[in-house]
């Protein structure tokens, strides 16, 4: 059950909804390339390995940066980043069953001690991270949809700073949301469409072409 005002994945949603089995997802790039992970099959929305691929071939080479995956579920998004060569990761999830599942397949892919799960409400964990002083070069989230999610996450992150210079802030959201610029540096933000799935991608690097 989600409490109203509480940031949680709708992942753990369906995992209580479905209780469906778990099936694999490819990665799709880097030293895990066509290795799976496992997910939960049966009304579970999840960031798809065509997206993830086209969200890295946006932003880049990431080799060595710091990666933090919210709403992270079963962690896809940051194994995908080890993999291309992310140094870490830190991957937020507030549902108890899908951060075990995340921790999983980090282990299952020998990536666990690369990858802090935090089984916590984003709410909580960005304060916390800022308090101790970690910033990240990418911060990928995938909220629940049209939830209002989207932009109280970035007015979070705009009150508590996580970003290091350069640093990329990516959205993956509806199409009829709109994120607006939430952190006070960021001076461009492009959104592309993949099939039915948005994702805007706020460049924080004032000076970056």
């Amino acid at each position: 059950m989600r409490f109203p005002g509480s940031f949680s994945s709708d992942h753990a949603e369906s995992v209580a909804r479905y209780g469906q089995r778990h099936v694999g997802m490819k990665i799709t790039g880097g030293s895990r390339k066509g290795m799976s992970i496992e997910v939960v099959s049966g009304g579970a929305r999840y960031t798809s390995s065509k997206v993830r691929e086209a969200i890295f071939d946006y932003i880049g080479d990431i080799s060595e940066g710091s990666v933090l995956d919210l709403f992270a579920g079963s962690a896809s998004f940051s194994i995908e980043a080890l993999s291309r060569g992310a140094a870490s990761c830190t991957a937020v999830e507030k549902d108890r069953l899908m951060a075990r599942m995340a921790s999983k397949n980090l282990r299952n892919l020998a990536l666990d001690k690369s990858c802090l799960v935090l089984n916590m409400d984003v709410r909580y964990a960005v304060p916390l991270l800022a308090k101790k002083g970690e910033h990240y070069d990418l911060i990928f989230m995938d909220p629940p949809y049209e939830k209002g999610f989207v932009m109280e996450a970035l007015r979070l992150l705009k009150k508590h700073p996580l970003h290091k210079e350069g640093a990329w802030i990516v959205v993956e959201h509806s199409k009829r949301e709109v994120p607006q610029v939430g952190v006070e540096c960021a001076c461009r933000a492009e959104t592309r469409r993949y099939g039915d799935t948005m994702v805007t991608f706020f460049d924080v690097q004032p000076d970056r072409e």
